[in-house]
C-alpha cells in the first residue's frame, strides 16, 4: 500500500439530500475522514464540501467543489485524496475514469473510510475500482427510478411533494426537541396566513396594484414562509428576511396549490378522488390531482386574479415567436444616478441609485403619440422601499450612442487586450503585447533588409517563418490569457469590433460593454444649447455622462 505518512491531503465530503439544511451528514463524513487521515499520518490542507449535491450525472448538479478537488489534486495542491466511500466521489463511470487517470499521473490513489483501497496504478486495482464504479452508477439509477415512481404515487394520492413549506399551510402541531424545530402538518392551514392570502385576493380584484399591497405587507411585518431559512444566492448562503416583492406576490397568489380541484374529465379510478372535495390542486409535471389539503381559492377567483395580473403586464408580454422579451436598454444594470436626495432625511446626499430603462409618451401636434426611451432614477424597489432620488432622467438613445462610441474607441486601441485579462494575467498579457510589438517591428525590418539585398531568399524565408511562428504562438497565448467571459463572447481585439457591432444582438453588445465598463454615472443638468454629435443630433451634453472603466 502507498505510504502516505507525512504527505498532505484533501478531503471531499458529499451528501445528496439534506432536507433539514443542517449539513449534519457532511460533518460526520469530515470527522471520519479526518480520523482516517490521522491513521495514515497525513496533514489535511483543505476540505471540499458538497452539501445537498448528487454525484450522478442524471441529476445534473453543478459540482464545483468536486471540480476544484480534482484540479487541486492534479496540480499538486495536496498529495492524498480522502473520501468516505467511492460513491462520495462519483456515481458515474466516465468520471471514475478521470479519477483513474489522475491517480496514475500523480502515482497515488484515493483512500476511503468505508470502501476498499484500490491501487489504481495496477491493472488489478483499476479493474476492482471500475467494478465499484459500475455498482455505484447502477445504484444511482435504481434510486432515481424508485424516487420518480414514489413521487408519481404520492402525487396521485394528493400528498405534498415535500420541500419548503407552502405559505398558508403547515399548521404547527408540536415541537421536536432533537431537531429543535416546530413540527408542522402540511395538510392543515395556518389561519393567519390564509387571511393574508384572501386579503391579497380581495385587494387585487378591487384594483390595488401589486406594489401597493407589497409595500403595505412589508410595512406591517407580514413575512413569507421563507423567513429565517438559509438559501443560496449567487453562490453564497444567506438568511432570508421573508420580505415580499411584486414577483413573489404574484407567484404566490397564482399558485395552483390554493385552487379547488376540478374533477371534470379526470380518471374516475384515480386515488386522489378519495380525498375531500374541498381539496386544493396537486401539480405533478403535466398532471393535476385533488390534494389532501383544503383549497383557499375557487377556480373562478384564480382565473380572475390571473386576468388582472395579465392585463397590467400587457406591455411585457412574451414575444409571438416564443421566449421572453429581449433586452431593450443597452446599459441596464450599470447606470447610476449622479443626483442628490431632496425630500428625505438624506437631503443633499449623493444618490447613487440604479437607473433603469423607462419609456415616456408625448402627444404630438398631429394627434399621434411619440414614445421616448429614457434612463430614469428609480424611486421605489419591488418591495416598496425608497431607493432613489427620482430626479435624474436622460434620453436613452443619446446616452447609449455616446457610451457605445467611447467603448468602440477603447477597443480600437491595441491595449484593449490588457483590459480583457483577469488581474492575475495582466502582467503576462503586458509582456505578450510587448513581445508581439517587437516581433512585428522585427518582421518589418527583415522585409526592408531583404528588399535592400542584405539577405538571400532562403535565409529571409527561414527568418521570416521563425518570426511568424513566434507571433502565432503569442497570439494563441494572448487569447488564452483573456477572461473566460471575453473568450466566450469571441470579442474581436484586432480593431474589428465596429464591423460586427451593428448586426450583433443587444444582449451581446451589453455583455461586451460590461467587459470594460464598471458603471455609467448620469449626472443632473440640462443640455442648454448643446447638441450631440452635431446640430442634427440630440439635445444632449456628453459632459454630464461619466464612464467608470474597469482596470
Amino acid at each position: 500500500m502507498y505510504d502516505a505518512k507525512g504527505k498532505t491531503a484533501g478531503i471531499l465530503v458529499r451528501i445528496s439530500d439534506d432536507r433539514e439544511g443542517r449539513a449534519l451528514g457532511v460533518k460526520r463524513q469530515e470527522e471520519d475522514s479526518r480520523h482516517l487521515g490521522d491513521r495514515l499520518g497525513v496533514k489535511v490542507v483543505r476540505v471540499y464540501v458538497e452539501n445537498d449535491i448528487s454525484a450522478s450525472t442524471i441529476a445534473g448538479d453543478d459540482r464545483r467543489e468536486f471540480e476544484d478537488f480534482m484540479a487541486d489534486w492534479q496540480a499538486g495542491v495536496f498529495d492524498v485524496p480522502l473520501a468516505y466511500t467511492t460513491g462520495r466521489l462519483t456515481r458515474d463511470n466516465l468520471v471514475a475514469e478521470r479519477v483513474i487517470n489522475i491517480a496514475r499521473e500523480r502515482e497515488v490513489s484515493p483512500f476511503y473510510v468505508a470502501s476498499p483501497w484500490c491501487d489504481l496504478n495496477t491493472a488489478a486495482g483499476r479493474r476492482m475500482y471500475r467494478s465499484l464504479a459500475v455498482n455505484d452508477t447502477g445504484e444511482a439509477e435504481d434510486i432515481q427510478e424508485r424516487t420518480k415512481r414514489k413521487k408519481l404515487e404520492d402525487a396521485r394520492e394528493g400528498k405534498t411533494a415535500g420541500g419548503r413549506r407552502t405559505f398558508g399551510y403547515g399548521k404547527v402541531i408540536g415541537y421536536d426537541p432533537i431537531k429543535q424545530k416546530d413540527i408542522c402538518d402540511p395538510y392543515q392551514v395556518r389561519d393567519e396566513e390564509t387571511a393574508v392570502l384572501k386579503e391579497g385576493k380581495r385587494r387585487t380584484l378591487a384594483g390595488d396594484s401589486q406594489f401597493t399591497i407589497v409595500a403595505d405587507w412589508n410595512r406591517r411585518g407580514i413575512t413569507t414562509s421563507m423567513v429565517g431559512q438559509t438559501i443560496k444566492y449567487k453562490g453564497e448562503e444567506i438568511v432570508c428576511d421573508g420580505q415580499w416583492d411584486v414577483g413573489k406576490f404574484k407567484r404566490t397568489l397564482l399558485n395552483e396549490a390554493y385552487v379547488q380541484f376540478d374533477p371534470t374529465g379526470h380518471p374516475t379510478d384515480c386515488p386522489c378522488l378519495e380525498n375531500p372535495e374541498t381539496g386544493g390542486t396537486r401539480v405533478h409535471h403535466d398532471e393535476r390531482h385533488r390534494a389532501k389539503w383544503p383549497h383557499i381559492f375557487t377556480r373562478a377567483e384564480h382565473d380572475a386574479m390571473k386576468a388582472m395580473f395579465d392585463g397590467r403586464e400587457a406591455f411585457w408580454v412574451r414575444k409571438p415567436e416564443g421566449g421572453i422579451r429581449a433586452r431593450t436598454y443597452l446599459l441596464s444594470g450599470i447606470t447610476e444616478c449622479g443626483g442628490t436626495w431632496r425630500d428625505t432625511a438624506k437631503k443633499g446626499q449623493y444618490c447613487g441609485g440604479d437607473m433603469y430603462g423607462q419609456g415616456k409618451t408625448y402627444p404630438l401636434a398631429d394627434g399621434t403619440i411619440k414614445r421616448q426611451r429614457r434612463y430614469a432614477c428609480k424611486k421605489w424597489n419591488r418591495r416598496g422601499e425608497r431607493i432613489g432620488c427620482c430626479s435624474v432622467f436622460r434620453i436613452a438613445d443619446a446616452v447609449e450612442a455616446y457610451v457605445t462610441e467611447q467603448v468602440l474607441y477603447r477597443f480600437d486601441s491595441p491595449e484593449i487586450v490588457r483590459a480583457l485579462a483577469p488581474v492575475a494575467n495582466e502582467l503576462r498579457m503586458a509582456e505578450v503585447i510587448q513581445e508581439l510589438s517587437e516581433l512585428q517591428a522585427r518582421r518589418e525590418l527583415l522585409a526592408a533588409e531583404y528588399a535592400a539585398g542584405d539577405h538571400d531568399k532562403d535565409d529571409y524565408r527561414v527568418m521570416r517563418k521563425t518570426v511568424l511562428d513566434k507571433m502565432t504562438a503569442l497570439d494563441t497565448e494572448k487569447k488564452q490569457l483573456m477572461s473566460a467571459k471575453a473568450k466566450s463572447l469571441a470579442v474581436p481585439t484586432d480593431g474589428g469590433l465596429r464591423d460586427v457591432w451593428e448586426n450583433a444582438s443587444m444582449d451581446w453588445r451589453a455583455s461586451v460593454v460590461k467587459l470594460v465598463v464598471e458603471k455609467v454615472v448620469i449626472n443632473p443638468g440640462l443640455p442648454g444649447g448643446k447638441f450631440w454629435p452635431d446640430r442634427q443630433g440630440w439635445r444632449f451634453d456628453p459632459d454630464l455622462i461619466e464612464i467608470v472603466w474597469l482596470h
